[in-house]
């Protein structure tokens, strides 16, 4: 149903190395031959259909555990994008935060130093996902424009309020630091 909805556009599979090696092969079969059958119906229909798909694991070693069809991987993976963790793009993490925000606010919102400090100190082993469910969170939670850690995650928020953990690490601070002159530039419009 998804390929025939998307026919004429693009359809994005998320977390596609999850895929049963049982549906692999009917997957590889539409995107061979550009058709689908219908569940019920005895007729194929074309379909015009560009395909993106994202994982988070490594599909090289999947065909090699035999988890993943080789055959499939081929067929999938003409234009190769590998974007690093969140926690290796901490410039990355209050631009994002602040664009979730507005999103789920409706309108501008700002974070406290103390939220944009806990923000920029987590791992997000959850990436982006995680994220947007803690801006989702703090947005929900807020009573006005301005996001303080408490409006956080727990164990986000306690991030923030012991600087001694964030200090532990100086490579770590450093790229705090970096991240948080660097959104607020983008704030001030480089002024």
């Amino acid at each position: 149903g998804v390929f025939r909805s998307a026919s004429g556009g693009t359809l994005f599979l998320d977390e596609i190395g999850e895929l049963p090696l049982t549906l692999q092969p009917k997957l590889l079969r539409a995107i061979e031959s550009g058709t689908i059958s219908p569940v019920g119906s005895d007729t194929s229909l074309q379909v015009d259909t560009r395909l993106v798909v994202a994982t988070h694991r490594d599909l090289d070693q999947e065909v090699a555990a035999k988890r993943f069809r080789e055959d499939l991987y081929y067929r999938i993976n003409v234009v190769e994008v590998v974007l690093e963790p969140l926690r290796n793009r901490t410039a990355d993490i209050l631009p994002l935060a602040r664009l979730y925000a507005t999103q789920f606010a409706g309108g501008p919102v700002r974070l406290s130093p103390q939220a944009a400090q806990s923000l920029l100190v987590h791992s997000w082993p959850g990436n982006v996902r995680e994220l947007r469910n803690a801006m989702q969170r703090a947005c929900l939670l807020s009573r006005g424009d301005v996001i303080l850690p408490e409006h956080l995650p727990p164990k986000i928020a306690a991030l923030g309020a012991s600087p001694a953990e964030a200090a532990t690490d100086t490579d770590r601070l450093s790229q705090v630091e970096r991240a948080t002159i660097l959104a607020t530039l983008a704030e001030c419009a480089n002024n």
